[in-house]
């Protein structure tokens, strides 16, 4: 048997009152095939016994899925740590006051991608950013400890620092740092979001020095695409997509060739068992004799497929920043 997984990101919902233009899933409309309250606690059952260290509950938007309480109160019964990343602009008082009564530490997740309403409503959608920041300020009034996710894109990356700082303002100490991935929405506004691999470079050289700056009094939760540490996918981490489909990581949902099995069909144990990374995502050709492939195992196989067309290929800007800078490391990443 293979280690548990240490977090699975299940896809609770693709409804979404929101149109975000990077959105990987192209959240807006509900899946008919969505996961059943009954299936979806038998799930939650099955990650506990596994010893998954925690679930990770995402959409679309969670919040609009009618049990979604009963969900959370289920798993705080069985004592499964549990996430939820929202995107705030639905938080009020009321809601608020009921998550905290069917499970008082819940960890929040609400997404912000940018510092004020220019850069962030240009993703998200007019009116986005005041909702999300009010949703915010009542989850932390409520006694929550939010967590702030970011998406580092061509529009935004130079507002970071400014995002740490409304942060601070908000009285939220924990930000999740990821990088744009032309999948879904994301495909048809890559010439918004995207760039080329030299500016990435400069991107994530900058973000990193930002992060280094301020992680003594912030808490920084980095994806690999941005670390240069090997890739979780299908290793450390898995998603479950709203129809019960399985796959290493969201960003290949619209791969067949990387789905691992259903949930509906067998046990997410038996579907993570059975499955060897290393033949879906063997070493890439350039990095076969590289020194750093064993501190970064060629990079993020999502930014591989979706930005150079190949697993067996490698992400560019990563592979440049790891030689250039030998002994980086980020303290306080996730």
């Amino acid at each position: 048997m293979r280690n548990p997984p240490r977090i699975v990101e299940f896809e609770i919902t693709l409804a979404c009152n929101l149109r975000c233009i990077h959105c990987y899933c192209e959240a807006g409309r509900r899946n008919p095939f969505e996961l059943k309250t009954d299936e979806i606690k038998n799930l939650m059952d099955d990650l506990k016994k596994m010893g998954t260290w925690a679930l990770d509950i995402v959409g679309g938007e969670p919040l609009l899925r009618s049990d979604i309480y009963e969900v959370l109160e289920y798993a705080k019964s069985i004592g499964l740590r549990v996430m939820i990343n929202t995107n705030g602009t639905l938080i009020n008082g009321g809601i608020a006051e009921r998550l905290k009564e069917v499970y008082p530490d819940l960890m929040i997740g609400v997404s912000l991608d940018g510092p004020d309403p220019e850069t962030n409503d240009f993703v998200r959608g007019s009116g986005s950013f005041e909702k999300a920041v009010r949703g915010i300020k009542i989850l932390v009034e409520s006694g929550f400890d939010p967590v702030i996710l970011n998406v580092i894109n061509k529009r935004n990356w130079k507002r970071f620092e400014d995002m740490v700082g409304l942060a601070k303002s908000l009285g939220v100490d924990k930000i999740y740092v990821d990088r744009f991935i032309p999948v879904g929405r994301g495909v048809v506004n890559r010439d918004k979001l995207d760039m080329s691999d030299s500016e990435w470079v400069e991107t994530i050289s900058h973000v990193r020095e930002i992060i280094e700056k301020h992680e003594g009094d912030m808490t920084f939760y980095v994806e690999e695409n941005i670390t240069g540490d090997p890739c979780s996918a299908g290793v450390t981490h898995a998603s479950i997509l709203a129809n019960g489909w399985v796959v290493p990581c969201g960003h290949f949902r619209y791969n067949r060739e990387f789905y691992m099995g259903n949930v509906r069909e067998k046990s997410f144990s038996e579907i993570w068992n059975s499955f060897d990374p290393s033949k879906f995502f063997p070493t890439p050709k350039p990095c076969g004799n590289c020194e750093f492939l064993s501190v970064c195992g060629g990079g993020c196989k999502a930014v591989s497929y979706h930005r150079y067309g190949d697993v067996l290929n490698v992400d560019v800007p990563i592979c440049t920043l790891r030689k250039r800078t030998q002994d980086f490391h980020l303290k306080n990443w996730g």
